[in-house]
């Protein structure tokens, strides 16, 4: 009878002790915190984030069954990005027991263009070409293109593969205007103003001096890109250095500048809205 006694005092002893074993701290508690701390850090163009690697400098045991959450905090200056240094604030049962310090690595993907099918060197890129891809930021080599428009148009360096990143140098130089493009020739000299048809002679970034066929008189003028669309001609002040600009452009074709004739030429055929 004593030796039953014992016995069950012994097992009541060990379901006792059994309720408050601990247990190191469970790792999927980390590494959510983690994410979840990246992601509220990290610039909105992230569009997922994964946590590999998290080292704790120190040993946390929690009770088992307890509540337990973790918050992450780490340096202002610390980008997220790569190997990541914070505190783990560990809350059991709603009282913050532990901070200790780790490391994990913190992948953030970002989406950009890639290819959607291959194309061969000197192809035109266009919208069917290309889709969205994600790729690891810090994996990124330089260069690489972000804004789809930024490609549309663009003519191939060099093939280009299937899910192949782009970057600037796969690509010719980017223009706002390609050779051949329709364009409003625009003259105003006080309050005359005279639209007229023209033809980009070659490609252009707004802002450029560019050469234009002009539609209505077949002549060769030179203005001003102010927009993809449209090329302000020179004033009668400041004809004389669009001529000398032109002149230094180009030695083998005839340009005009807006001379009265040519004026009165292009009132007379003004673009028809």
């Amino acid at each position: 009878m004593k030796h039953t006694i014992s016995t069950l005092a012994l097992l009541f002893a060990l379901m006792a002790s059994s309720s408050v074993i601990a247990a190191p701290l469970d790792r999927t508690i980390l590494i959510d915190a983690v994410q979840r701390a990246a992601v509220r850090n990290l610039p909105e163009t992230v569009v997922s984030v994964e946590v590999h690697d998290i080292v704790l400098r120190g040993r946390v045991d929690v009770p088992e069954g307890a509540t337990v959450s973790v918050r992450i905090r780490a340096d202002g200056d610390e980008d997220w990005v790569g190997r990541v240094a914070a505190n783990a604030m560990v809350n059991v049962n709603g009282v913050e027991l532990h901070v200790i310090p780790l490391t994990a690595d913190v992948a953030a993907y970002i989406e950009v263009p890639v290819m959607r099918l291959p194309v061969a060197r000197g192809t035109r890129i266009r919208v069917e070409h290309v889709s969205a891809g994600k790729r690891e930021a810090g994996s990124l080599p330089a260069g690489v293109l972000r804004d789809f428009s930024s490609l549309i148009g663009r003519t191939a360096r060099r093939d280009l593969g299937l899910n192949q990143v782009i970057r600037q140098t796969d690509l010719d130089k980017a223009v706002d205007a390609r050779r051949n493009r329709s364009v409003t020739l625009l003259l105003q000299r006080g309050s005359l103003k005279i639209a007229a048809p023209g033809v980009l002679r070659k490609d252009a970034m707004v802002g450029d001096l560019v050469q234009v066929l002009s539609v209505s008189t077949r002549t060769l003028v030179y203005g001003t890109l102010v927009s993809p669309d449209l090329v302000v001609l020179p004033t009668t002040a400041s004809a004389s250095s669009a001529a000398s600009a032109a002149s230094a452009a180009t030695t083998t074709s005839a340009v005009s500048i807006p001379t009265p004739d040519l004026v009165a030429a292009l009132a007379a055929r003004p673009e028809q809205k």
